[in-house]
């Protein structure tokens, strides 16, 4: 009996050693290392270099998008769908007008209005094209302005026939013109191609044109220098071209891009 309980002690005092030993390296390890309280770094892989790091470096190559990476390379619009040639930077609407398309000026517009831009820049650079697709546009222009929407044309290469009407209908104060932009109007054209017809359908027809060509001049005066019958006499048959600065000195456009060129000698 007393060889069983000294065999019991023995090996009491093996495990008691053992556990000692196991816990022992546990311990001094947890205080040999330094406890933080900052949280674990992110890491995180780049998909298209294939670069591992920290995830806050991401920001240095991309910027968030709609909730989406894009390369800082994009242009800050990029991820946008202008429609019909609407642009927005820096909370200034943009408009590019070449062909007199008043259903693509529409559709723009919207747009530019839904965003709630409060100043459009229409830039001008047409030959000219429908009249009445001139007044439209000219019409849509003058409801924006009427909601306290600036309308700024500018040209700097051409503004003509029908391109010349739209941008004499900017917002007075903001129709602007390089020195050396041209800009044109002239008497309504009429083409019909083996025409046949009577004095009578002749004097209706010029009656017709008549009221069109002194509709224009009219508009054209109120919103310049210029008196209607002035106009009448500049443009009887033939073209009235004029450039930035002499639109400028005619009251067309308000302000000159650029500053202007001297009078030639």
């Amino acid at each position: 009996m007393q060889a069983e309980g000294g065999n019991d002690k023995v090996a009491k005092t093996l495990i008691a050693i053992l556990v000692a030993v196991l816990i022992l390296p546990l311990s001094a390890s947890a205080q040999t290392t330094p406890s933080t309280s900052s949280p674990p770094v992110l890491k995180g892989q780049c998909p298209a270099p294939k670069i591992v790091g920290d995830v806050e470096a991401c920001l240095k190559c991309h910027v968030m998008a709609e909730s989406k990476f894009r390369l800082k390379e994009f242009a800050p619009d990029a991820f946008l769908d202008y429609p019909s040639g609407a642009k927005i930077k820096d909370s200034v609407g943009y408009y590019t007008l070449e062909a007199i398309d008043s259903e693509r000026f529409e559709k723009a517009l919207t747009y530019l209005k839904q965003h709630g831009m409060k100043r459009i820049v229409v830039q001008i650079y047409s030959p000219g094209g429908s009249m009445m697709g001139a007044w439209k546009i000219i019409g849509l222009m003058r409801e924006a302005q009427a909601e306290g929407i600036v309308i700024e044309t500018r040209v700097y290469g051409l503004a003509a026939s029908a391109g010349f009407l739209i941008f004499a209908s900017g917002t007075k104060g903001y129709r602007l013109a390089t020195p050396t932009a041209e800009l044109m109007w002239h008497e309504l054209l009429s083409f019909k191609l083996f025409d046949i017809s009577g004095p009578s359908l002749k004097e209706y027809e010029a009656k017709v044109l008549r009221h069109l060509q002194d509709n224009a001049n009219n508009f054209i005066a109120s919103v310049s220098n210029l008196s209607k019958g002035k106009i009448d006499e500049l443009i009887r048959n033939k073209e009235f071209w004029m450039n930035g600065a002499e639109a400028y000195k005619n009251g067309i456009a308000d302000k000159l891009i650029g500053g202007e060129v001297s009078e030639t000698k």
